[in-house]
């Protein structure tokens, strides 16, 4: 018997869970639904998926694995080509340009802590 199951959350261990959390709310637009104090942090979108942000433990490198990414899909090339001007124009680091990623157009920038962050248009 098949059990289906549906992703709910992520939790990415960061250094600062308040910057990360920052630039998910401000570039992505999430939106913080639980911060414990000392604890995770739990940010959602629309639909039922989280991101949660948890601190590092002491003496814990902040490392990204080769290849390791958090995708968000938007609904247009325009609103991808928006948003590539806008993240470009608030000085967040371009990682890859925009461009042709696996036959859509995406590109790719760092948030704090070097998190690779792609935004596509996958129709």
């Amino acid at each position: 018997m098949k059990h289906h199951m549906r992703l709910h959350h992520v939790d990415l261990p960061v250094a600062d869970v308040a910057a990360v959390r920052a630039f998910f709310e401000t570039h992505c637009g999430l939106r913080c639904v639980f911060a414990g104090a000392g604890g995770p942090t739990v940010l959602a979108g629309d639909g039922d998926f989280a991101v949660a942000l948890s601190p590092l433990g002491n003496g814990e490198a902040e490392r990204w694995p080769t290849g390791f990414h958090v995708g968000f899909n938007l609904p247009s090339e325009p609103a991808l080509r928006a948003a590539f001007a806008r993240l470009a124009a608030a000085g967040v680091p371009i990682a890859r340009p925009l461009g042709d990623l696996g036959g859509a157009p995406a590109f790719q920038c760092l948030a704090p802590g070097g998190l690779v962050v792609e935004l596509v248009c996958r129709r």
